[in-house]
């Protein structure tokens, strides 16, 4: 009798039987850098294909706590740097140290990045980086700060977009803020409040910009980057031409180097109620900073808010509207606090 053998038939694997073409674009709609990290050991296919993505997506691992405390001390150290330069044009103020609670966001010692250690990430073109936020990261519906800033070599503008409460007019918003007669001015506190904001978001975006030099200078396909936080309550952003312009003037000694900040120009607008009827939502303490290189002639701040308020823009998020919305009505109020304030 004939003995018949039957061999199992191996399952098809289809990932070999598609292009490469078409693998590659799988990889780049991945984005995420931890899952497409572990696929490159699935096989050497994999690991051939992915080192030329051209997007992706990096979520970065706050380090253990005793690490995160070495970077307290240096804010400590900036925020005083930053007080001692401010230089008001309307009132001069003298700010304790109790009142530099600003965001715990010293990202440069603070977080690491194994993703891009010894990275195969070569071909990177677009690339979004995500940090940890500490603390509160003040993003509920009452109290909120938003700020985005645009970098080369060094800071090339920075808008805040803040207030003590944010929320839909509703029933609700009748109760915990009852309309009051309000004065157009801020007070001493209110100012005080808002300079802690504004330094604040600097120093967040100054650490921002220190974490992706060595990332710039490692990866020269670069054409944009995106650094932004969980809760997405502060961006920095760079495209093509910033990114060269950072480039060319980092090297081995700047690497550790605190990203300096040239003589800045800051322009305050404040109402103490903002209505904003095409999303819906009403601002209390409504407050829209605009930072600039003094050097700057640049007057997109006065061409009627329109370029700022497509910074904060969203896909059609009902509550990104509201951001836009907010920029441009605020960008409509006469009176203005300025300041200048010396490099460092």
């Amino acid at each position: 009798m004939e003995r018949i053998v039957q061999q199992e038939e191996k399952p098809d694997d289809y990932f070999d039987s598609l292009p490469d073409a078409i693998l590659l674009d799988i990889f780049n709609k991945l984005l995420d850098a931890k899952s497409l990290t572990r696929c490159l050991v699935v096989c050497k296919r994999f690991s051939s294909l992915i080192p030329q993505i051209n997007n992706l997506f990096l979520s970065i691992i706050p380090r253990p706590r005793r690490q995160v405390l070495i970077g307290n001390s240096s804010k400590r150290s900036v925020l005083r740097i930053f007080f001692s330069k401010l230089k008001w044009f309307r009132r001069l103020f003298i700010i304790t140290p109790k009142s530099s609670t600003a965001n715990k966001d010293s990202i440069a010692t603070t977080v690491w990045c194994p993703a891009l250690s010894n990275s195969k990430f070569r071909e990177i073109k677009y690339m979004n980086v995500q940090f940890p936020v500490y603390g509160n990261g003040n993003d509920d519906d009452y109290c909120f700060i938003k700020w985005k800033a645009a970098f080369g070599r060094e800071l090339k503008s920075c808008i805040i977009l803040g207030a003590t409460l944010f929320c839909k007019k509703n029933l609700a918003w009748e109760r915990i803020a009852p309309v009051q007669e309000e004065e157009h001015f801020l007070t001493d506190d209110q100012l005080k409040l808002r300079i802690v904001w504004t330094i604040s978001c600097l120093i967040s975006s100054s650490a921002r910009h220190q974490f992706l030099k060595p990332i710039v200078s490692e990866h020269s396909q670069l054409q944009r980057v995106v650094l932004s936080d969980c809760k997405n309550q502060g961006q920095l952003c760079m495209d093509e031409e910033q990114i060269a312009e950072m480039r060319k003037s980092v090297d081995d000694s700047s690497l550790k180097e605190r990203t300096p900040f040239p003589d800045l120009s800051i322009k305050m607008l404040y109402l103490p109620v903002l209505e904003l009827p095409a999303s819906g939502y009403t601002m209390r303490g409504a407050t829209l900073v605009v930072i600039r290189p003094d050097h700057d002639d640049n007057d997109d701040d006065d061409a009627g808010g329109d370029l700022l308020g497509g910074w904060f823009d969203g896909d059609g998020e009902e509550k990104k509207k509201a951001f836009g919305e907010a920029v441009r009505e605020l960008m409509k109020v006469k009176k203005s606090y300025v300041m200048t304030m010396n490099s460092f």
